[in-house]
Parts: C-alpha cells; structure tokens; sequence
C-alpha cells in the first residue's frame, strides 16, 4: 500500500471492521454447497474486493492514538515501509513470535477454506477460531512492535495524535 492508503488505514473503523468481516470468506465458500460454485465464486470475488477497498475507504482519522491504529503503524515498521537505523535488529527481536501468528492465522486461513469447502461446519470453526486468534495476536505484537521502535527511533511517537 502506498502511504496514503496507510493513513486512511489507520482509522479504527478500517481495522475493525476487517478484523469484524474477514471470517466472511468461510461462508462465501461454504455457500457452494446451496447456490453453486458460480454464486460461491461471486461471493469470494466480493469479499476479496471488501478487502481490497477497505483499507481506501475510511477517512484519515483525526487522532491516531488508539490500539487499532498503532496496529497499522507497526505493520509499516514490519513490511519496512519505513527504515531507520537498528530497524533489523527491532525486527529481530520480533520476528520469531511474529512468524508464528502469522503461520497460525495463514493455517487457519487456509484450513478454514478447505474445510468450509467440503462443507464441515465444526473445523471450519475450529479453523476460524484459529485465524481470528493468530490474526488479534499478530495486530498486538504489530502494536508492541511500534511501541518498541519508539524508543529507537522517538519520532515515529509523531505518528500518533
């Protein structure tokens, strides 16, 4: 994303609101089963473009100091959108913890796609449960990684107002 998309991103409500919808991929799928691979598809292509659009559509927040935006902050500092120096050794520090939350929330993903595919209600559940923990998780390691950088680098606690 580009920075622009990542202030617009920072706004509570585009968070929240993909954290609230991004389980929605599981029944897009599951629908298959009752309308057909064709409506089934459409409802993917329909989230996938949800997911798309919503980090552009909310405003630029008019203060940047809640959990939800400092989730943002510290994905830019992860996917080194920014740089500063001792930023590998910040990500360092993270990375072990990060990549398994990730890999948590990505098997969950995933697992919950094959499931809800072959229709089975309890492990797309179970899958599900585990992508929106692995994924809540990820956002407060993002958070704890932002606060970190602060104290590398003071000015990034600009980005906060």
């Amino acid at each position: 994303m580009k920075r622009n998309t990542w202030e617009h991103h920072s706004h509570p409500l585009s968070v929240w609101t993909r954290m609230a919808t991004g389980w929605l991929i599981f029944p897009a799928v599951w629908s298959h089963s009752a309308w057909g691979w064709p409506v089934a598809s459409f409802l993917v292509v329909l989230f996938a473009f949800w997911m798309y659009l919503n980090p552009r559509i909310f405003p630029k927040p008019r203060h940047t100091d809640s959990w939800a935006s400092q989730v943002t902050f510290g994905e830019r500092i992860w996917l080194r959108e920014v740089s500063f120096e001792g930023l590998e050794e910040l990500l360092e520090m993270h990375r072990t913890q990060t990549q398994v939350l990730s890999i948590l929330a990505g098997l969950g993903f995933f697992g919950g796609l094959i499931t809800a595919s072959f229709g089975l209600f309890w492990p797309t559940m179970f899958f599900g449960f585990a992508m929106v923990i692995g994924k809540m998780w990820f956002c407060d390691r993002m958070v704890w990684l932002f606060n970190d950088a602060i104290e590398y680098h003071p000015e990034l606690g600009e980005w906060i107002h």
